[in-house]
């Protein structure tokens, strides 16, 4: 299992930790104070305290762009956000989703003292949550993976024993009100054959890679990487046309020496034709080649 490079861990947290921890709190009217909110392109609906700020931005990572997208609202004493991010791709090894949810809180508890980490899921995705005492305040957030989709739920609350009791019951209702509307429609099985190559879906245009693969080519082993002992996996992004045809392939991770030929038998694979509303669109996925010395 390739490790996933610590700069995507942090990337994710640079977009919403410091500008929300940073935010100095507003007053809110008592009678003012709950209002459900639902993101329909976010896919979820949460209660959030008075009005809220919105932002969206795109960011570079080892792994690609990231697309975020941050709610925020403020009471006197807390800071309340909301965030969903677009990853560039899905994790699909149970190593890898636990290797990536295990490590993004350390963006933010590096700034403080990590209090607890707790392995929770919603709706049967996985997640966690993770509690850091700051200097000057708390810090709760919970985080979840849903297929291509990065949420995360945090409030920051005034690091005193009174607000600390007050804040308790206040915490876990917003927590408890946030919830994923309907199916995501990022989540989707693996094809291919077995020990050969699968492909992974993501999100284009709120479609998903559902059809099958028509034509699939395995790479030809290069002799240069048989005589140097090199073996491992390849990933390689593909863009399928509206047709079904891979009209681009770009290596994400792998040996070197095994590369140009899994980029090669990329582009010659095809798929069924993917539909969205009934219109055909293009998708992207990943192509995992499996290189074994016999």
């Amino acid at each position: 299992m390739k490790r996933i490079p610590q700069s995507f861990f942090l990337a994710l947290f640079v977009f919403a930790i410091p500008s929300f921890a940073q935010t100095q709190p507003r007053q809110t009217a008592q009678e003012e104070f709950w209002k459900e909110f639902s993101s329909t392109a976010g896919g979820f609906k949460v209660a959030l305290p008075g009005d809220r700020a919105e932002t969206s931005k795109t960011l570079e990572s080892p792994g690609g762009k990231i697309k975020c997208h941050t709610f925020t609202s403020w009471t006197p004493f807390a800071s309340f956000l909301v965030s969903y991010s677009e990853l560039p791709v899905i994790l699909t090894e149970p190593g890898q989703v636990k290797e990536f949810l295990d490590h993004m809180h350390e963006g933010e508890a590096s700034h403080g003292k990590l209090l607890s980490m707790t392995e929770i899921e919603l709706d049967g995705y996985p997640g966690r949550e993770f509690i850091v005492e700051l200097p000057d305040s708390m810090f709760r957030m919970r985080y979840y993976l849903v297929g291509s989709r990065f949420y995360q739920i945090a409030v920051r609350t005034i690091n005193t024993a009174e607000m600390a009791r007050s804040m308790v019951e206040m915490t876990d209702e917003f927590f408890a009100s946030f919830k994923l509307n309907g199916k995501p429609v990022n989540k989707a099985p693996a094809i291919g054959e077995e020990g050969k190559a699968a492909v992974v879906n993501k999100v284009v245009k709120s479609g998903v890679l559902s059809g099958s693969a028509l034509k699939k080519v395995g790479p030809a082993y290069p002799g240069e990487a048989k005589a140097a002992r090199v073996s491992g996996k390849v990933q390689v992004q593909v863009t399928v046309s509206e047709e079904g045809r891979v009209i681009e392939a770009i290596v994400i991770s792998g040996p070197e020496l095994l590369r140009d030929a899994a980029v090669q038998a990329a582009k010659e694979w095809v798929f069924k034709p993917t539909k969205f509303d009934g219109v055909p669109v293009k998708v992207q996925g990943i192509l995992i080649f499996n290189f074994e010395l016999q």
